[in-house]
């Protein structure tokens, strides 16, 4: 009976350090291993809706195969998440020292320089080349979980601005003088302009408020909205 209690017990014990067994790839921030990271996602309420991802700057990758390779100045790492899709493909000079650094942020798909990454546990494959002769000098896999940061705020216009154009013409802006106004409105085809009032959100992004097409009466003051947009 012994005996078969010891048994067990040692295969629980090898099956757990199999399950520990460190990958031969990680992530570093600051030059220290990291297993987890965390990202910032403030959703904007208000006026001005919409999203905000703050990426995660200066991460570097390291290998920690026992593969002698030398220093090598077109040896690359390139690191794909098999969960989006997205990759890095950065410098790798030296073994036992970060890859050049790089960025990551959310998303689903491949986004120029930066690492895309989920919510939730994302992995990994990586490879160590040669960019010259395309030489493959080891792969491996390493896994990240990413947790997200969710806050909101309202968010309201910086400014409310009302801009004048012809109708299908020239548009005028709020800055403009008066004799610059006027100049442009005498020259309106049927004397047909339109008045827009545009909401302006942080960032410069505009929100059309109201847009009202005009034909200015005869008198002074018989101006007639013909036409309203909303």
């Amino acid at each position: 009976m012994i005996p078969e209690i010891i048994t067990i017990s040692m295969l629980l014990a090898s099956h757990q350090e199999k399950d520990l067994t460190p990958p031969l790839g990680q992530f570093l921030r600051n030059g220290y291993p990291i297993n987890e990271l965390i990202i910032s996602r403030v959703t904007f309420l208000g006026d001005c809706p919409g999203e905000k991802i703050s990426p995660v700057f200066k991460i570097g990758f390291l290998e920690k195969t026992s593969i002698n390779l030398g220093e090598d100045k077109y040896r690359r790492i390139k690191v794909e998440n098999m969960n989006t899709g997205g990759f890095t493909d950065r410098k790798y000079k030296n073994k036992g020292f970060s890859s050049q650094l790089f960025n990551v942020t959310l998303g689903s798909k491949h986004r120029g320089s930066f690492l895309t990454v989920q919510e939730g546990l994302n992995r990994f494959k990586w490879s160590v080349f040669n960019k010259k002769t395309k030489e493959i000098f080891v792969t491996g896999y390493s896994s990240l979980v990413v947790n997200i940061n969710n806050s909101t705020q309202n968010r309201s216009y910086n400014s409310v601005r009302e801009d004048i154009r012809c109708f299908g013409g020239e548009r005028i802006y709020s800055y403009y003088t008066q004799e610059k106004k006027d100049e442009i409105l005498s020259n309106c085809p049927k004397d047909i302009y339109i008045i827009e009032t545009k909401g302006v959100c942080p960032g410069g992004q505009e929100v059309t408020l109201t847009s009202e097409k005009i034909m200015p009466g005869k008198t002074s003051g018989e101006a007639q909205i013909i036409q309203n947009f909303y």
